[in-house]
């Protein structure tokens, strides 16, 4: 049986008055009171990464976790990146023809009101080939390096915005303050807590 666009429509509304009802809000939604989106709400201080790439995924993070005009942050986010490269076809004479080019990242996220810490990983793998020109071989590794991390940003926006979802649905069920467990990290780090970046 086929549904007519209009009850279609009507059944998508009314799912969305559903999952509203019961209390989920999307995690990009501006708030009842009007505060906007919680990665609006993030200001990113610091990426330690190679100097090759560090604009790139600074650049890719500001994209995407704007702090909004006007509002002070409630968030510092502090992201500790690294790179590397690996063969990925070789041919008979053992000339590497294409490579896979990695970036895996570490972030730290700071509740500023509270103090509260929360940390986690993310990744993103791409790929370029290896020609005959070089040129076209080191633009074909910066368009590698470009959306790897772009691909960074979204991964670690979106770990972000899950991690604010879930603390919003604590909240709202239990209102009470959630308190941070003793073994996230330790009672007194330093601002920016991370290791070299070398290679």
């Amino acid at each position: 049986m086929k549904l007519s666009g209009a009850a279609l429509t009507t059944g998508i509304l009314a799912g969305m008055l559903v999952v509203t009802g019961c209390g989920f809000r999307p995690i990009y939604a501006t708030s009842p009171d009007g505060a906007p989106p919680l990665n609006q709400l993030v200001a990113v201080r610091q990426v330690a990464a190679p100097e090759t790439i560090r604009t790139l995924i600074t650049d890719a993070l500001n994209d995407r976790i704007i702090l909004k005009d006007g509002e002070k942050p409630k968030y510092d986010l502090y992201v500790n990146a690294k790179e590397s490269a690996e063969r990925l076809a070789v041919q008979i004479d053992a000339t590497v023809t294409r490579y896979n080019y990695r970036l895996r990242a570490n972030y730290v996220l700071i509740n500023l009101e509270s103090g509260k810490r929360s940390s986690g990983s993310a990744h993103a793998v791409t790929s370029y080939n290896i020609v005959s020109s070089q040129y076209s071989t080191l633009y074909a590794e910066r368009t590698a390096q470009e959306k790897a991390s772009r691909l960074l940003a979204e991964e670690i926006e979106r770990d972000l915005l899950i991690q604010f979802s879930d603390e919003t649905s604590v909240a709202d069920t239990s209102g009470e303050e959630e308190t941070e467990p003793d073994s996230v990290l330790p009672d007194e780090p330093e601002p920016s807590p991370w290791i070299d970046t070398e290679k």
